[in-house]
C-alpha cells in the first residue's frame, strides 16, 4: 500500500496520498507523465497546479473537489500546501532518492 500523511486542517484529521488514482488522474489533466509533472512544479510554480494536486491527493487518495482543496490550502497556508506534496510523495516513492542540498548549500554545525 502506499503510505500517506497525514496532518491536522482546522482540527480535523485529513491524510493525502498520492494512489494509483491520483497519479493516473493528474497525468490526464496535465497531459503530462508524473515526472514531467513533478519537474514543472521545481521550474515554475504554479498554484492552480499545486491545489490540483493537492485536490486529488486529498481524502487518502480518493481526490476531493477543487473547492475543498483550496479550503485546505487557505487553511495551511501555501507554503505548507508544497511541503505537504514532497512528503507526500516522498511517502509514495520512499526509494527514489531525495536531494538532500540542492543548491549546495553550506550548512552550520
Amino acid at each position: 500500500m502506499i503510505s500517506g500523511v497525514t496532518i491536522d486542517v482546522n482540527g480535523r484529521s485529513e491524510t493525502f496520498r498520492m494512489t494509483t488514482r491520483a497519479m493516473m488522474e493528474l497525468e490526464d489533466h496535465f497531459g503530462q507523465g508524473l515526472i514531467e509533472i513533478v519537474q514543472s512544479l521545481q521550474t515554475g510554480l504554479r498554484i492552480g497546479a499545486l491545489v490540483r494536486i493537492l485536490a486529488e491527493c486529498a481524502n487518502n487518495g480518493a481526490g476531493v473537489e477543487i473547492a475543498r482543496a483550496v479550503e485546505i490550502a487557505d487553511e495551511i497556508g501555501l507554503s505548507r500546501v508544497g511541503e505537504l506534496l514532497g512528503d507526500v510523495a516522498q511517502a509514495a516513492f520512499p526509494e527514489a532518492p531525495a536531494e538532500k542540498n540542492p543548491k549546495r548549500a553550506s550548512r552550520s554545525k
